[in-house]
């Protein structure tokens, strides 16, 4: 059996159509590893959606009984700020809401973060946000610095003031996982963290020691 690249990712909706919408706009957005995963022996790169915080790390952690020769990592909402030179495992443990411990066999390759939240990577790119909200969508209001630094609190204002007149209404969270598949993941990689998925889980994937 040809082995995997595996995504565990937090979020997404109720029922098999809202499983389905997630994977599919999460491996557009990861395509371009999708591709690297191919060209370096891999079946293929598939998204796993976690639904809640506690279960996405539980199914990661156990992700060795149910796919042991696969390549799994853990992608999640930070939900605090994070220090650039800090190690994302610090970030998990030292949190009280999660206190997870790194795996005796992860490295900080195996865990990545959106900080502050997955709608920080969103606001990277204006022209996915007019496309999805349609008509009456106003970006005026959303920040364009220091996206990573700002709260969720910011964000999420900033994010029903530029979204509340359009055509679609104010923003809901359970759209970002929408949204994300028409993101330019150049545009995330502008951001620390966004660039540090891409850049490092390529390493990881032309590396990996089991490969």
């Amino acid at each position: 059996m040809k082995r995997c690249v595996r995504v565990y990712i937090e979020g997404g909706a109720e029922g098999r159509p809202a499983n389905g919408d997630f994977r599919h706009a999460w491996k557009v957005f990861l395509n371009e590893l999708h591709e690297l995963a191919r060209e370096n022996g891999y079946a293929k790169l598939e998204v796993v959606r976690g639904k809640s915080r506690s279960n996405v790390f539980r199914r990661f952690t156990g992700h060795r009984t149910e796919y042991p020769n696969d390549l799994c990592v853990l992608l999640v909402d930070s939900e605090t700020a994070v220090p650039k030179q800090a190690r994302v495992w610090d970030i998990v443990a030292n949190r009280k809401e999660d206190s997870w411990q790194r795996p005796s066999w992860a490295m900080e390759e195996h865990l990545y973060l959106m900080v502050h939240f997955v709608e920080t990577w969103l606001l990277t790119d204006r022209d996915a946000l007019q496309k999805f909200f349609g008509r009456d969508f106003n970006p005026r209001p959303l920040p364009t610095t220091n996206l990573e630094a700002r709260s969720k609190d910011e964000i999420r204002r900033a994010l029903d003031r530029a979204t509340r007149n359009s055509l679609k209404g104010s923003y809901r969270h359970g759209q970002a996982h929408e949204i994300i598949g028409i993101v330019d993941p150049n545009k995330v990689k502008a951001l620390f963290h966004g660039h540090r998925l891409f850049d490092s889980l390529c390493s990881l994937i032309r590396n990996d020691p089991r490969g």
